[in-house]
C-alpha cells in the first residue's frame, strides 16, 4: 500500500516498480485483481494472469470456488477458483439460475443439442443441459444413439422404427 500520483491504494509492484497493467497478482494476503496497477477491491467476476483465468470476489481470488461463472464469452466451469480449459464432460451446477447437468466443452458450457458424456454415461443434451426425460434417438459426431431416460442405452440391441423405416441398433448405436 502506498501513494502514487497522489492516489493511495494497494499497488502491483514488480521488481521495485509499479506496473500499471491489468492482471491477477499475489501478495502475502492472497491473489488480487489488479486494474491499471492497483488492487480493485470492488471487483467480482473473472480476471486473468499468465497462469490462467480466476474467480475474483471483492478483488481477491477465491481458490475454494467450484462451479460456473459467466463473463462476456459464456459460462465457464471452475475448480479451485480456476477455469479448467481442458475440462470436457457433463457437470452438475447452476447456470443462469437453473440447476442442471450441463455440457462443458473446453471449460465452457455449450448451449447446443448433442450427446455428451461424464463418468455416469452418455447423455442427451438439449440447449446445453441433460434432458433426463428424453426417449428416442439423438446424434453426436460419433453417430446416432438410442436414448432412454436421457442416457444412451449401450445394452440395447435390436430393431427400431423411425419414420416408418426399420433401423438396426447394436449396443446403443443406431445404423441409419
Amino acid at each position: 500500500q502506498g501513494t502514487v500520483n497522489g492516489e493511495t491504494a494497494w499497488w502491483n509492484v514488480v521488481g521495485g516498480v509499479v506496473e500499471f497493467t491489468d492482471t491477477v497478482a499475489p501478495n502475502s494476503s492472497g491473489w488480487w485483481c489488479v486494474r491499471n496497477g492497483k488492487v480493485d477491491f470492488g471487483y467480482t467476476g473473472l480476471a486473468s494472469n499468465s497462469s490462467g483465468w480466476w474467480r475474483i470476489e471483492n478483488g481477491n481470488v477465491n481458490f475454494s470456488y467450484c462451479g460456473f461463472v459467466p463473463n462476456a464469452e459464456g459460462w465457464w466451469y471452475l475448480e479451485g477458483g480456476h477455469i479448467l480449459f481442458d475440462r470436457t464432460e457433463v457437470i452438475q451446477g447452476t447456470v443462469n439460475g437453473e440447476t442442471a447437468w450441463w455440457n462443458v466443452v473446453g471449460g465452457v458450457v455449450r448451449f447446443t443439442d448433442t450427446v455428451a458424456s461424464n463418468s455416469n454415461g452418455w447423455w442427451r443434451i438439449e440447449n446445453g443441459k441433460v434432458n433426463f426425460s428424453f426417449y428416442g434417438i439423438a446424434q453426436n459426431e460419433y453417430g446416432w444413439w438410442y436414448i432412454q431416460n436421457g442416457c444412451v442405452d449401450f445394452g440395447y440391441s435390436g430393431d427400431i422404427v423411425i419414420n416408418n423405416q426399420t433401423h438396426q441398433v447394436v449396443n446403443g448405436l443406431v445404423y441409419m
